[in-house]
């Protein structure tokens, strides 16, 4: 679990949530060119991870 604090109010929040989280924030950071093109899409969280470590390298 994690604990993020919102407006001095302390949330604790479980693995599910955080799972839901993460993915919103890595559509929001892939490039649009990769979500639009459809030959190169990325349909699983597995291509999505495979071409971020090739873009960081």
């Amino acid at each position: 679990m994690k604990q993020y604090s919102f407006s001095s109010q302390l949330t604790l929040v479980g693995k599910a949530w955080e799972i839901r989280h993460q993915l919103k924030l890595m559509v929001q950071q892939s490039p649009a060119s990769i979500r639009n093109q459809k030959n190169k899409s990325v349909s699983t969280l597995g291509d999505y991870l495979e071409h971020r470590r090739s873009a960081s390298r």
